[in-house]
């Protein structure tokens, strides 16, 4: 405990060096926490840009909110390049995320080593995601396009009190560009490599003197960056995108608003694609040397394995080819694909009861449809395939009552219900006779293996409630305290109806011996915990802040889809919540007339009983480990000593390991092993330079991303690790009145590497199922505004 608070010192200091004014001279200044809109048009011509968030459900500006946060506008995502949340982690200290495929089609986000670990069924996100301040229950959500925003906020760090149960690590919230009084649009068109093609637009129009639409629209499709090497397979890690967005807003008189948004979002094509890493199967083809092809009816239900990769033959009777070690080449035969659709409807009501009170109120209602087919032996051999078919739907209500004075004491209370019904249908597939009738498979085992069928049908329900209230008081003009509270109460019940790895022929199943699937089982459960923060931030100068906050956080427990633990009565077993205290210490500077931003953050975590995943024989499993300890150090900078050249960057430290975390079945200690998808060093620097050009202007971008080495697995094996890598992006843009043009080029150097990974069965050769980065992409954009 005695670190953060010399840290706090230290930022402290730093900031007090820096500061070009006298703090005591600005003790008689006039409320240093005030700041005109007279006064932020000024700075933001003079310098650095002021982003507006609204973090802390009130707009307000980055640098004067004791949270860490990192911002990007619509500009600036742009001009880096950046469409998605994977394009802006290479900008954000400390995030991760990836889109993976190895039976699911789901996102993971990461912040300061805490996330989404169950990646199936009812699992919940540990970064929570809100779009329009509505919470996105499902993380395939997280994988779609950001477009038309007025901003995309990260804020890092537990986020309970304002932001829900299941942001322990923090959350994300997009917030697109509602419809203004005035007539405008705009739309571009890209085209690249890999058949890159691109279209968006935007239209605003408004229909009367108080009512305004905004229409948005995008696709986007591209051929496979994993080249498929089989003559009738296709080619996986593709794009075949489609989304919309439509709004109408009502503005009274009295300027209250009443917003209408409808949206849809599809995803389609093979999808985000995975192979075998193949360096870890020592075999001569690159292949695992046993498969699962049946189960014994002696022996309570053993494996029957056979040697399928040199047994089987192709189609046309010829031997397997070896495993493509090109990491983006494979050879597969099944016809994968993900069809994804998301669609749905919020209203937005926002009412000044007052003078000094605003009503805020949002209901939502959302579909997410997911299917997928994924080829499971990653080979050109018809050896088995895993079909899965999940639907959500969620319908939520959030109701807040906002103070809106100029007084010392400020407060925001809030009422939340959250609904959500999922089921899901996964099948995996080996067929019958898959191997020669006269290969010895043992003991009452089916000649040429029985093949396996894995059939799992589930529903789950979740309730969720909440009430919450955060105060604010300004002890000075410069000294300010913040608490929140909110408790919430999460219900959620699930019913399997089937499961196991069965027989085809002999209908034994795996493991147990018994005949057929198993019964359905039920599970019942629920969790009342509080989530609370308190903070105290300083303001030494009107552009210098310090803060150090406390907060705890809870992510709900819940039940595995697949797998899982059942008791003796069949009745399903959850795994339990995960909780986080944070301790968090920091400075926002900016210096030199706006020239120059510098933020500076340490954070310690106490992350007890986290949600670790893991696949077991019988499926996945949810464990809660013991113990993590985080710690870590981030800071942010900009540096534009005049309006035609820009640097930006960040560097994140993380010291993210499990204290204590051990399991049964294999015996296995992972304590002092570092936990998943937290590399030590994150590093992002952006050079920007722009020329004016008669009316237009000419700008130049470089951007440069560092991570160290990551693990993907709890093993912590060289296997399991992508080591060290840097990417580059480069971007030129001309941009004059009514058009622009990019020219654009993404990991310059083309380098490989591995974003995500699963170790999948057959488990007696644990391969790792892994998914990979983006290539080389260049191309070139063109658009027109009105």
């Amino acid at each position: 405990m005695k670190a953060p608070f010399k840290l706090l010192l230290l930022a402290t200091s730093i900031a007090s060096v820096f500061n070009p004014l006298n703090i005591s001279a600005q003790e008689n200044s006039t409320d240093t926490k005030q700041v005109t809109t007279e006064a932020q048009d000024t700075q933001e011509s003079q310098g650095i840009e002021v982003i507006m968030v609204s973090a802390t459900k009130r707009s307000e500006s980055m640098q004067d909110i004791p949270l860490s946060v990192t911002a990007f506008s619509q500009q600036q995502l742009d001009i880096k390049g950046a469409s998605s949340l994977a394009g802006i982690q290479e900008s954000t200290p400390n995030l991760n995320f990836s889109v993976q495929s190895a039976g699911q089609n789901v996102a993971r986000v990461t912040l300061r080593g805490v996330g989404t670990e169950t990646l199936v069924g009812g699992g919940d996100p540990g970064v929570a995601l809100h779009i329009d301040g509505v919470y996105v229950g499902r993380n395939s959500a997280a994988a779609g396009d950001v477009f038309d925003v007025d901003r995309l906020e990260v804020l890092r760090g537990p986020q309970g009190t304002l932001y829900g149960r299941n942001a322990t690590g923090g959350s994300v919230n997009i917030i697109t560009k509602k419809p203004t009084d005035i007539v405008e649009g705009y739309t571009d068109f890209t085209i690249g490599n890999y058949n890159e093609q691109r279209v968006r637009g935007v239209v605003n129009v408004p229909l009367t003197d108080n009512l305004y639409a905004r229409v948005t629209m995008m696709t986007e499709s591209h051929d496979g960056y994993i080249k498929n090497l089989y003559e009738s397979g296709r080619d996986v890690d593709d794009k075949d995108s489609q989304s919309g967005r439509a709004q109408l807003l009502y503005v009274n008189d009295a300027g209250d608003e009443l917003l209408l948004r409808g949206y849809f979002s599809k995803n389609g094509g093979a999808g985000p694609g995975s192979q075998y890493l193949g360096t870890d199967i020592s075999t001569e083809n690159g292949y695992p040397s046993n498969y699962l092809v049946g189960v014994s009816d002696a022996g309570a239900g053993a494996a029957v394995l056979a040697d399928a990769y040199n047994l089987v033959t192709t189609p046309s009777g010829e031997s397997i080819l070896p495993f493509p070690n090109d990491l983006h080449e494979i050879r597969k035969n099944a016809p994968e694909f993900v069809d994804t659709l998301i669609q749905g409807m919020d209203f937005d009501a926002t009412v000044s009861l007052s003078d000094d009170l605003l009503l805020k109120a949002i209901t939502s209602y959302q579909t997410n449809d997911n299917e997928i087919l994924v080829d499971a032996d990653g080979s050109e051999l018809a050896i088995e395939t895993r079909h899965r078919q999940n639907s959500a739907e969620q319908y939520s209500q959030e109701i807040n009552l906002i103070s809106q004075t100029d007084d010392p004491f400020q407060w925001i209370l809030g009422a939340y219900y959250y609904h959500e019904e999922l089921t899901e249908r996964f099948e995996t597939m080996v067929p019958t006779g898959l191997v020669p009738l006269d290969v010895d498979l043992g003991e009452d085992a089916v000649a040429g293996g029985g093949g396996i069928r894995q059939l799992r049908m589930a529903s789950h329900e979740v309730d969720s409630t909440a009430l919450f209230a955060q105060l604010s008081y300004e002890l000075t003009d410069q000294w300010s305290v913040t608490g929140g509270l909110r408790y919430t109460r999460d219900e959620k019940e699930q019913t399997r109806e089937t499961g196991g790895q069965v027989d085809l022929v002999n209908n034994v199943r795996f493991l147990s011996g018994e005949l057929g699937p198993e019964g359905a089982d039920t599970g019942k459960t629920s969790f009342t915990e509080p989530s609370y923060r308190v903070s105290t931030d300083y303001q030494l100068s009107k552009t210098n802040l310090v803060f150090a906050s406390y907060a705890h956080g809870y992510k709900s427990g819940g039940y595995d889809f697949n797998g899982g633990a059942s008791d003796e009565n069949g009745d399903q077993v959850p795994y339990n919540p995960e909780f986080v205290d944070a301790y968090e210490i920091g400075s926002k500077n900016t210096f030199f007339d706006n020239t120059v931003m510098l933020n500076l953050t340490a954070f310690y975590y106490d992350y007890q009983d986290l949600q670790v995943f893991r696949l077991t024989g019988d499926g996945p499993l949810t464990d809660n480990a013991a113990q993590s300890t985080i710690t870590g150090v981030e800071v942010e900078y900009k540096y534009q000593p005049s309006e035609d050249f820009k640097v930006d960057g960040s560097v994140g430290y993380l010291d993210a390991t499990y204290d204590e975390y051990s399991i049964d079945i294999p015996p296995t200690d992972f304590s002092g092993n570092r936990l998943n998808y937290a590399p030590e060093w994150t590093a992002h620097t952006g050079i920007e330079y722009t020329k004016t050009i008669g009316d237009a202007y000419l700008t130049t971008r470089l951007d440069w991303s560092y991570r160290s080495d990551t693990y993907f697995d709890r093993g912590n094996t060289d296997l399991d690790k992508q080591e060290a890598f840097s990417l580059f992006n480069a971007r030129i843009r001309y941009d004059a009145e009514t058009y622009y043009m990019d020219l654009w080029a993404k990991n310059l150097a083309d380098k490989d590497y591995v974003v995500g990974q699963l170790i999948n069965p057959p488990f007696s050769c644990g391969c790792r199922t892994v998914n990979v980065g983006a290539p080389r992409t260049v191309g070139i954009t063109v658009g027109a505004r009105f």
